[in-house]
């Protein structure tokens, strides 16, 4: 009996001493995340991982520790990193779980003006809106419209557009309608303002008619001026080409290449010329260039023609007119019988019409004695809109010759 336990002693000492250094390796080990053990972060984001702490006896051996994962930071879901980490023989395991979410709501873009006005008895036109998400992308097409416009009722409306994407966030935007009591407002040579339009021929003419028109005159020469539901949107149509030719040849970046397709999208009313030029140009260059001469429906709407206003037609020819006071090239263009119905009395007339379903425009300036600016927007483009833009025409020129 003393020979066997004097043989198991050193074994059982030696085991003892083993276990205590075991032990203190163990002390001495550090393996542990650094951060959260669950995070969350937005999709289509980086995401910053905080690492992990491995060390022994304060020896860093971070190199050591394997890490793999199924993160797809542009896919919403939960994820799973895993820190695997050998030491001692012994497989060692941290793991880090991230949520990616859609938090963020879609954004809805309007078609058109925030705000409009309009006068009783004209007709709503709902240019809808456009709703993009972060994650779904495109959504417009669950774009919900509530609300509605009575254009027989003098009062502010308000139309509301709501999107919920896959995540649930909602996004919102409100336009805002006023529809006013029809009114007119002319300026003459001594200042004053006439809001009493019954004795006004050119308005009594349109009321008598019942047509869905504006118009505008500008003497460009005396600045007297009169507008006729001036503020009211249509679609511009071909009333854009205008500006092309204003961006080239006001930024001076017109060349030999580019006047044919000038001249063609304005004499001809060229479509095709058109888009080459917007392309060219870039739609945002001549949406802001629009904007800096104070049209502030340009291009608004999905295409490339967008919508006007009196008032956006007068801004442009305004500079038409200071622009071709030095260029004859450029007036040329304008000067041409392709749809003008302004033409009066044998009097030179620069112009350009738009034409697109219901709606027919024919805009310019009469170079009479004091040349002047004459707007004629309509809803007749299914009508004779030859007639009842020709009759305008000839209306505002008595009242042009009247007050000068």
């Amino acid at each position: 009996m003393k020979k066997f336990y004097r043989f198991i002693f050193p074994l059982s000492l030696a085991g003892i001493i083993f276990l205590i250094i075991l032990a203190i390796f163990y002390y001495n080990f550090t393996f542990s995340l650094n951060g959260s053990s669950f995070e969350t972060i937005v999709v289509n984001n980086k995401f910053e991982d905080k690492g992990i702490d491995a060390k022994i006896f304060n020896k860093n051996i971070e190199n050591k520790v394997k890490i793999s994962t199924n993160l797809n930071t542009n896919k919403i879901g939960t994820y799973n990193i895993y820190y695997n980490l050998k030491y001692l023989g012994k497989s060692h395991q941290l793991v880090r779980k991230v949520s990616v979410v859609d938090n963020v709501s879609p954004i809805i873009s309007l078609n058109g003006d925030s705000e409009v006005s309009l006068y009783v008895g004209d007709d709503y036109i709902e240019y809808g809106a456009t709703a993009i998400d972060n994650y779904d992308k495109d959504i417009t097409s669950k774009i919900k419209i509530i609300g509605n416009v009575d254009t027989k009722k003098e009062d502010t409306y308000e139309i509301i557009y709501k999107v919920t994407d896959s995540s649930g966030n909602e996004g919102t935007t409100i336009r805002k309608v006023i529809v006013n009591k029809k009114q007119i407002a002319y300026e003459d040579n001594s200042g004053s303002i006439n809001s009493d339009y019954s004795n006004n021929k050119i308005v009594k003419y349109i009321n008598d008619n019942n047509y869905h028109v504006s118009i505008g005159y500008y003497n460009l020469i005396t600045n007297d001026s009169f507008y006729y539901q001036e503020n009211k949107i249509y679609y511009g149509a071909s009333l854009i080409k205008t500006l092309d030719a204003l961006y080239l040849y006001d930024n001076n970046i017109i060349d030999e290449d580019l006047k044919p397709y000038v001249k063609k999208a304005i004499s001809k009313s060229d479509n095709d010329s058109h888009y080459y030029l917007i392309n060219y140009i870039g739609k945002s260059n001549l949406k802001d260039y629009g904007f800096k001469l104070g049209a502030t429906n340009t291009l608004s709407g999905n295409d490339n023609y967008g919508n006007t206003t009196v008032i956006d037609q007068v801004q442009y020819l305004k500079k038409l007119y200071d622009l071709t006071k030095n260029n004859y090239e450029l007036k040329s263009y304008f000067i041409n019988d392709c749809g003008n119905y302004l033409a009066i009395n044998n009097i030179t007339t620069m112009h350009k019409y738009g034409y697109y379903g219901k709606y027919y425009h024919d805009v310019g300036i009469i170079l009479d004695d004091e040349p002047y600016i004459v707007i004629i927007l309509t809803e007749h483009g299914e009508d004779d809109f030859k007639t009842i833009i020709n009759n305008i025409s000839k209306l505002i020129f008595d009242y042009h010759r009247e007050i000068n």
